[in-house]
């Protein structure tokens, strides 16, 4: 069954999960709804279902009192008598109502003794076995008279100790100075170290009670709720009634068979929920939820079924609730960390959030630090429940708090970088950037560090507080991309010559397509070691890599025809020993050339320092682009003017609004305008 669900596509498995869930916490309600009401745990739930019992069998409920010591010993001894009555009433026939009595009595006795040194998730079994050994002491010590003990008259004296030790014994019943129950007179929290060591001295005393018992201590282990029927008790073997751990190993094997049930129902649960890389990842959250909820409703019902019908005790008990309270604050734990990673993928599922972006990865790092800081509240509550101090050394650190502060200072530097990065946003998922001496794109953004792919398809990891220190390059943020050159002419190339190529260079980047004619500068920059060096520096309008590079390839080589057309040469930085005749510079080119120049001197045309506006715009979009015979000389272009087909190599995922100016410069500034 499991492995035909996980073959399931995401929608069904959905639909299947949700309907096995809908399934399993119906059975976990129905089973609450039958073992709550007859399984209580504390005081009060057990006094609420003996109440409703006790309209029919007329069984009132008495507060217990523990003003004084006389009080309190009175009380002891009469809700003795009374559970000696109940517990022969329910020997003779099991039912509900008299469980439900007995949870009663058993709870008031043991709210008698001063529990506040025990840890929460043990006191119900601590005070039931000191209740025994009470029981077993009382019975068998010479008890004194009502009248010898003190009454609270007796300590109206602030001088007077609060305390009255019974008899003959080490037990104590004092007055409580602090806490819930300030100022009443209870059995001292030493008697549950001290009754059973007193116990084992007098154990072989004849027992005064009602029932025919040896020791209470021997007895009440082999109780068992009104679930468990009494044939079965009576039909176990003699050897499996033998008491180990304080519990009777039949109750102990039968306490091990459900943990072991539970624990196969909750892995297979995990099989069928997890490993499946189908599904996305909202429903696998969501799955992630379904383990832990079965885990607490099983935790719910088999606390009750283990404490009041099986009735295990003593140190088994101990360890079976230090087992349920465990499994109950790590599932809770779980749900609460499965539930907010559920929470933030259904807000990064929405449309406006791409799947790789950096907001969702940090709101998925937001998601896990949220986890964490609940995981840890719910455990260190789960902890103190078991007695761990853990609030108290939460308190207590000081110093120690320093040095774990100072151990951990790399980490909270990495996630403060995180977050640096997020707010700055330097970068993005998907951005191709220079960081240091490399270059890469962004491909995650995590917690600790930052993924780049270098160019080799390496992955480089950077913990984010140093990447959020480095000079970051982000060539996706561009709108355009930089061409920019140093030509260097010949020497022999004459004035004229040079303002040839100077003005059809101008004249070719003015009129390409694919050039930002407010960013064309071409300028005679300098004399050379071996050239007259001409700086060229224009903005192609591309923001895609592979398209950048055959605009630059196509202006050069048009560069090339244009110092070839001049009658002039490049520089070489060599030195060459000529052994004949120089054939010279080519005399027909170089006097066309001077006789063009000539011209447009003589016509007041000299395109120097710069073209007219007029000129310019008579150039703009008049070359060939893709020049003549390119294949894809007619392709559809589409946005950008950017040949639709060519392969893809952008600077970011995402795209760039690019904002117009508002204004146009004034003509006579354009060749100066500097670059965006």
């Amino acid at each position: 069954m499991g492995i035909g669900f996980l073959s399931l596509k995401d929608g069904c498995l959905r639909r299947n999960a949700m309907r096995l869930l809908a399934l399993l916490m119906m059975i976990v309600f129905v089973l609450i709804d039958v073992a709550e009401p007859h399984a209580q745990q504390d005081t009060s739930s057990s006094i609420g279902a003996l109440a409703e019992a006790s309209t029919d069998n007329q069984m009132p409920v008495e507060p217990i009192r523990t003003e004084s010591p006389r009080q309190t010993f009175s009380t002891f001894l009469t809700i003795r008598d009374e559970f000696e009555e109940a517990l022969s009433a329910y020997s003779r026939e099991k039912s509900w109502q008299r469980a439900a009595q007995i949870n009663v009595l058993t709870d008031q006795l043991a709210a008698l003794i001063d529990l506040s040194s025990v840890p929460r998730a043990s006191r119900r079994e601590v005070g039931l076995e000191t209740t025994a050994l009470l029981l077993d002491i009382l019975g068998r010590v010479d008890l004194p008279s009502t009248n010898e003990i003190p009454g609270l008259d007796s300590f109206e004296d602030d001088k007077t100790t609060g305390i009255w030790r019974i008899p003959e014994t080490p037990i104590r019943i004092l007055k409580i100075e602090e806490g819930d129950r300030e100022g009443e007179f209870l059995f001292g929290s030493r008697t549950i170290i001290s009754a059973p060591r007193f116990y084992e001295g007098i154990q072989e005393l004849p027992l005064r009670s009602t029932l025919n018992i040896e020791s209470w201590s021997n007895t009440l282990p082999q109780f068992t709720g009104p679930m468990i029927p009494a044939a079965l008790s009576r039909n176990i073997p003699d050897p499996l009634h033998s008491i180990w751990f304080d519990t009777p190993i039949w109750k102990i094997l039968l306490t091990l068979l459900l943990f072991v049930l539970a624990f196969m129902i909750i892995s297979w649960l995990y099989r069928i929920t997890h490993g499946n890389e189908a599904v996305s990842r909202l429903t696998s959250t969501r799955f992630a939820l379904l383990p832990p909820i079965v885990t607490i409703a099983l935790a719910f019902i088999l606390g009750p079924v283990i404490s009041n019908q099986i009735f295990i005790s003593g140190r088994f008990s101990t360890f079976t609730d230090i087992v349920l309270i465990t499994a109950f604050f790590l599932s809770f734990a779980w749900v609460i960390w499965a539930a907010i990673l559920t929470l933030f993928e259904w807000i990064i599922s929405s449309p406006n959030i791409p799947e790789t972006s950096l907001d969702a990865n940090l709101l998925r790092l937001c998601a896990r630090i949220t986890g964490i800081v609940a995981v840890v509240l719910v455990l260190s509550f789960g902890a103190q429940e078991l007695g761990l101090p853990v609030f108290s050394l939460l308190a207590g650190l000081g110093i120690g708090g320093l040095a774990i502060a100072l151990a951990i200072r790399p980490t909270l530097e990495n996630l403060i970088g995180g977050f640096i990065i997020y707010i700055d946003k330097p970068v993005r998922v998907g951005d191709f950037c220079n960081f240091g001496n490399l270059t890469g794109t962004v491909e995650k953004i995590g917690i600790r560090s930052t993924e780049i792919r270098a160019l080799d398809r390496t992955i480089i990891s950077i913990p984010n507080a140093k990447f959020a220190d480095m000079e970051i390059i982000n060539w996706a943020e561009c709108d355009q991309m930089l061409i920019e050159a140093v030509i260097g002419l010949r020497y022999e190339t004459t004035p004229d010559q040079l303002r040839y190529v100077l003005a059809k260079m101008r004249e070719m980047f003015h009129a390409h397509p694919r050039i930002n004619n407010d960013t064309v500068r071409v300028r005679f920059s300098g004399y050379g070691d071996s050239s007259l060096d001409i700086a060229i520096r224009v903005y192609a309008e591309t923001r895609e890599w592979n398209d950048f590079f055959a605009i630059k390839e196509d202006v050069l080589m048009r560069v090339n025809d244009i110092v070839n057309e001049s009658g002039s040469g490049f520089a070489f930085p060599s030195q060459t020993l000529y052994m004949g005749e120089d054939a010279g510079l080519d005399k027909a080119r170089s006097e066309t050339a001077d006789k063009t120049v000539k011209s447009w001197r003589r016509r007041g045309k000299l395109p120097f320092p710069r073209y007219s506006a007029e000129q310019r715009e008579a150039f703009e979009g008049t070359l060939d682009y893709p020049p003549k015979g390119s294949i894809e000389l007619g392709v559809e272009a589409t946005s950008d003017n950017e040949p639709e087909g060519l392969s893809s190599e952008p600077l970011s995922d995402e795209p760039l609004s690019l904002e117009t100016d508002a204004e146009e410069p004034e003509a006579n500034d354009r060749d100066e305008k500097p670059a965006r």
